[in-house]
């Protein structure tokens, strides 16, 4: 093995494992004495591509494929370079060169269909996605682009089939479990999809998704719990005694309410904590404690409770008033936040 293939393999190696400042000192050590070489160039661009520095990726990949024209990895490395430097047309073009280039590399349809995927082309991706199977029946990754595809053309039967197929071959895919949990999520499952994120979360700690997405389930898990005291409070207001004396008196039929509110709030909160692992509660109080409004939401939630409570005890329905002006609060909140967020969105 020549100094240049040693570099590259071991640059290839030190690129796997994430340390992309030395797999750049290796490869440019070793292109200081031969600044031609292909695979050394090849290489280089993948690392770059790796740490989004996609300027200086395209210049490099034009430098291999100068090198290695007929090799279907630069060409490759190039389109997912211009895809995310926002040139999606240009990126289709050498993505379809790699192909054909090598119309047997699952890889090359692997980043050929994440191509067309990324231009909107779904229906061509899932086509793409489907030949990298046959190609390769037992890479994982070829079956996660089927499930990303099918996920987002909305076929959330074959996608989560995809999914399961990709954890199958490769227990410890980080993103294929994420983006199940998001189904989940979806599916309006939020045990599971809790249960699916923190497994996620472990198996790639670095990923900012899983926090941001368990946030979007937890918030989900809100709005169950302000309809489930929304029709708590009618219900109690109403099982009051009309006749107790003086007006909202204590009053037995607003205490059964009350608890009975209180029981099913327990019952529907073990049902969605039950497939959670260990360690769930650190990472939910995490995701709660980074959003402020959801974070004063759950306060509102546990004074709500409390006065559900207080019902229980005293039997004073009047006091189930207070949760609906809680309530109302929380929408006008919910509505405020939603309208700041979305303008936030559009101004960036």
């Amino acid at each position: 093995m020549s100094l240049a293939q040693r570099a590259a393999t071991r640059a290839e190696q030190l690129r796997e494992l994430g340390r992309l400042d030395d797999a750049e000192r290796t490869l440019r050590a070793a292109l200081a004495e031969e600044p031609a070489d292909g695979e050394l160039l090849l290489v280089l661009a993948a690392v770059l591509l790796s740490a989004q520095r996609f300027d200086e990726g395209l210049a490099v990949s034009a430098a291999a494929i100068t090198a290695t024209p007929d090799d279907e990895r630069g060409h490759r490395i190039r389109a997912l370079l211009l895809s995310a430097s926002g040139r999606p047309q240009e990126a289709l073009e050498s993505g379809y060169r790699a192909v054909t280039l090598a119309p047997d590399s699952a890889t090359a349809a692997m980043a050929y269909s994440m191509l067309l995927q990324r231009a909107g082309r779904l229906r061509e991706a899932e086509q793409v996605a489907h030949r990298a199977i046959e190609l390769a029946p037992q890479s994982a990754d070829a079956h996660f682009q089927l499930a990303d595809v099918t996920s987002d053309l909305g076929d959330r039967a074959s996608a989560r089939r995809a999914y399961a197929q990709t954890l199958a071959l490769n227990p410890d895919h980080a993103a294929a479990r994420h983006d199940l949990a998001v189904l989940d999520a979806r599916a309006h499952r939020p045990g599971r999809a809790l249960a699916g994120l923190i497994a996620a979360g472990r198996l790639d700690p670095t990923s900012s998704d899983v926090l941001r997405t368990v946030t979007a389930v937890c918030w989900e898990l809100s709005w169950r719990a302000r309809m489930l005291f929304l029709v708590g409070t009618i219900v109690t207001i109403g099982a009051s005694d009309p006749g107790d004396e003086p007006a909202w008196g204590a009053s037995w039929g607003a205490r059964i309410a009350a608890l009975g509110v209180l029981g099913v709030t327990g019952g529907l909160g073990w049902w969605t904590a039950r497939p959670l692992p260990r360690g769930a509660w650190p990472v939910a109080r995490a995701a709660i404690l980074t959003d402020r409004p959801l974070t004063l939401t759950y306060l509102v939630l546990v004074v709500c409770a409390l006065l559900f409570a207080a019902v229980a005890v005293s039997g004073h329905a009047v006091l189930a008033t207070g949760v609906w002006l809680a309530l109302m609060f929380l929408g006008l909140m919910t509505l405020a936040v939603r309208l700041l967020r979305h303008r936030a969105r559009r101004n960036r």
